[in-house]
């Protein structure tokens, strides 16, 4: 594997070293950054969630401090120096994100609804999760906009009755909001679409809802095999019949995964 693609932009605020870094890859990335700072803590600030938290593994030496951080496909984070510590401090554990695993895969059926009004069925079951464009129905296959997901499950046998559980949608086509037993978890929108859900699940007879939204490119294409007074937009973008569909939908495969702590 090449290596790993990371850009950054440091900023100096107050008291406070501020960097932002970014991954340039759609893949994930583990790399051991060094930053010209010592003697003050390591926090990392997640840009998409606005959650911070101190570091728990790094090191100090030679007026340097150097941590271990992790990326998503194309993710970034905040790595903020702002509370003074010793130089001769260093963090006790071996890394600083949470590991997911023992995955099991939540299989369905599931029942999909479309919105009609844009051309799509108002129930459908979908006995596999596929991109809605590999559907046989035109309605499917053309269809932009937000469709529902449903399905029950109960909680497998993961880790011991105090295990954390996170729920991970998997490949999304592009974006979601997930509802677990009535409870809004928040969309997601960026890799990985993964959620706590350790609050909220039961051990049985847990009901999953996943409203997934895709882009307008679609709509548009199917739009230019029907005749003017059929179609569902009107737009001065054009896209013929030709034109590749964009994948759309809850790809999957979603699965439940047990959050390890942080080794240490």
């Amino acid at each position: 594997m090449d290596e790993a693609s990371l850009d950054f932009l440091h900023r100096t605020v107050d008291n406070s070293e501020v960097y932002f870094i970014a991954n340039r890859k759609e893949r994930d990335e583990q790399a051991e950054c060094s930053f010209r700072v010592s003697g003050k803590r390591p926090e990392l600030w997640d840009p998409v969630t606005g959650e911070s938290r101190s570091a728990e593994a790094f090191k100090q030496a030679g007026g340097r401090t150097s941590l271990p951080l992790e990326f998503a496909p194309y993710g970034s984070l905040f790595v903020v120096f702002r509370q003074p510590i010793g130089v001769e401090v260093q963090g006790e554990a071996k890394r600083n994100f949470a590991v997911y695993s023992n995955p099991q895969e939540i299989h369905g059926p599931w029942a999909v609804s479309f919105d009609p009004k844009w051309g799509g069925p108002a129930n459908v079951e979908f006995s596999k999760l596929l991109s809605w464009t590999a559907r046989p129905e035109d309605g499917i296959k053309y269809y932009s906009g937000t469709a529902t997901y449903r399905t029950s499950f109960d909680l497998p046998a993961l880790q011991g009755p105090h295990a954390r559980v996170a729920l991970n949608l998997g490949e999304v086509e592009y974006a979601a909001q997930v509802r677990l037993n009535g409870k809004d978890l928040g969309p997601l929108w960026t890799k990985p679409f993964r959620v706590e859900i350790t609050d909220v699940v039961k051990p049985a007879g847990n009901v999953l809802e996943i409203d997934v939204a895709n882009l307008w490119p679609n709509r548009i294409v199917g739009d230019s095999r029907l005749p003017p007074e059929r179609r569902y937009t009107h737009t001065n973008i054009v896209y013929n019949q030709d034109t590749p569909l964009a994948e759309s939908g809850l790809l999957g495969p979603v699965q439940l995964e047990v959050i390890e702590a942080k080794v240490r």
